[in-house]
Parts: C-alpha cells; structure tokens; sequence
C-alpha cells in the first residue's frame, strides 16, 4: 500500500450496509525477546493518509503516549503512541514506523503504528460485535472484530482513545443540567418521562454519554450496541403493537443511531425501517463522526430526518424535542 494514499477517493454507496477498512498492525515485544502481530483496523472514511514518521515537536505538559506534534496539510496534530494507550509492549525506534493520520470529529489525530497491511471492503453483516469475545464496558477499546483469513482484526474505538488523550475536547464534559438552552421545567420533563428514544452506537463510551444526556432530561432510553440488535428491537417493538392493537408510537417515539456499526449499519437500518410504513414516521436522527456534507445527504436521501456531528452532543435534547413535540430546535 502506498505510503501516502490518500482515502478522499472512496466511498461507500448508500445503505449497501458496506464498509472498508485499513488493515495495519503494531508488533508486541514479548518477554523472552521474540515479537507477536496484533491486527487492528479502521473505517477508511475516518483517515486522511497514512504517512512515514515525520519530524515531531515536543508540546509542554503534553498527556500520557502523546508523542509530540507535527504539521499535517498546515493542521497541528497531535502524535499518539498507540501501543502504548493499548498497553502493548514494544521495541524502541520510531523511525521505520507509520503514521496513520485520521480526520473526524472536526479534528487531526495521528496514530503512530508499525505497519500498514491493506484495504478491506467487507460487509457489515460480517463485523462481529466483540461482545462475544470479551467482556463489555466502558473501558473497552474494540468496538467490532473482523475475521481475515484466519486472523482477527480488531477494530478500535478511536473516539474514546481521542477523549482519553484529549479530555478538553472530550464531550464527556458536556452537562445537560446545566444548559441553559435545554429546557427542564418539571412539565416539559414529565413529557419526556412519557417518551422513549433509542440509542444505538456500538461504541459503550459514546451510547453512555447519549443515554445519560437523554435521560437527565425525563427522555425513557432503550440502549442498542449495533444497527442489528436496534432492528430485533424495533420488530418486537412492531410486534407488540401488533398484538395490542396500538401505534407504534405509543412505544417507541424516536431512533438515535450512529452511522458505522457491527452487523447493520446506521445508514443500512434508516433504509429498513423507511421501508416499511410502520416507521415511515418516527423520527430518526444521525449521530456520528463522519457527518460530512456527503454522508448528511445520504442520511437524508434514505430518509433520516436530521444528522449530529458528534462534539455537538449538545443539541440532541432539543433536537428530540423538536421532532417529538414539533418544538422549534
């Protein structure tokens, strides 16, 4: 793979509920001296390039694993020792190593790792929850795995190793109770209290942070890990209100979801459920890193009713508020 490929060139079609992923590697110093592969991978559309070590400058009382800063098209990025953040041991010497530089959230990051294999286009009905390989939480890391020709790639959550790095930007420091823009008198929350939203993002840190800002406004949450669970839901959701003879509303009232997830994509989910006339209505918002100009016009051409850049975790509430109870945003 070239050294500096650029990823601008690639997309993926719209609700096709395909993705393509960078293969790269680190390499772990064992104890009796040997080294051992690790596999790790990352949705193409959240790279800019991936480039040789350039030269770095040291940032004064810089975090943990922030090697220093570089230049990168005239943006100061910040350099990440990313076996280090994972723990893994390894052998001194940056110099023959690789740089994967990444560009979402609104901000450069770079990633310093040893290798970079190849490009994947797989389907997401083939990324795995990771679920089954490990015990989920809030720390996890791995947010799906790949299995590649015997091998399993493990994909990373790079936006909580961001926060942890950088926890100023972090939207962990966003508080709902105390946005004055957000309303909380006690008759706008009992709404909410009669209203459920639910939230689907397969990374543990992000739905955490969307569940707690929905709820601490009075919104019911029904938490989802991947665009399949979210669906198994919504059809018991359907089948309930079958059986009961009622709307579908009376049960679910909106659909957050992240765009890049294990098993069915956001973008392949919003296609679904617009498909069928049952949830023709309910209001469906995007959430994601990748809201580029180009994936906010797929969101909506399938059908999504708005899109959220991720940092703007901020205006969910009156966003669902807007779309529940055709409140103005």
């Amino acid at each position: 793979m070239d050294q500096n490929h650029s990823t601008s060139s690639i997309l993926t079609e719209s609700g096709t509920n395909e993705l393509e992923i960078i293969e790269f590697h680190l390499e772990k110093q064992l104890p009796e001296g040997g080294t051992k592969r690790c596999y790790y991978g990352i949705n193409v559309a959240k790279v800019r390039e991936v480039i040789r070590v350039p030269e770095t400058t040291d940032y004064p009382n810089a975090q943990p694993h922030m090697i220093g800063v570089f230049s990168s098209r005239e943006i100061l990025t910040p350099l990440v020792d990313l076996a280090g953040w994972l723990e893994i041991p390894k052998a001194n010497g940056i110099q023959s190593k690789y740089v994967i530089v990444t560009d979402f959230n609104r901000m450069t990051n770079g990633f310093l790792i040893d290798n970079v294999s190849r490009i994947h286009r797989i389907s997401w009905n083939d990324v795995e929850s990771p679920s089954q390989f490990l015990e989920a939480g809030e720390q996890d890391c791995v947010v799906a795995v790949v299995r590649k020709e015997g091998r399993l790639i493990m994909i990373l959550d790079f936006e909580k190793i961001i926060a942890d790095i950088n926890p100023e930007l972090s939207m962990e420091k966003y508080d709902v109770t105390v946005d004055r823009s957000v309303n909380l008198n006690q008759k706008m929350v009992s709404k909410r209290n009669a209203k459920t939203v639910m939230v689907v993002d397969d990374s543990a840190f992000i739905r955490s942070l969307i569940q707690d800002t929905l709820s601490s406004a009075g919104y019911n949450i029904i938490a989802c890990k991947d665009g399949g669970e979210a669906y198994e839901k919504l059809m018991n959701i359907k089948g309930s209100a079958d059986a009961e003879g009622v709307p579908v509303s009376e049960l679910i009232n909106a659909v957050v979801t992240d765009v890049e997830m294990p098993r069915m994509d956001g973008m392949h989910l919003v296609k679904r459920l617009r498909d069928m006339e049952v949830f023709r209505d309910t209001p469906i918002v995007m959430f994601s890193s990748l809201m580029s100009d180009d994936n906010r016009h797929k969101a909506m051409s399938l059908g999504a009713n708005d899109t959220i850049t991720k940092p703007e975790i901020g205006r969910m509430v009156s966003m669902m508020d807007k779309y529940i109870f055709d409140l103005d945003d």
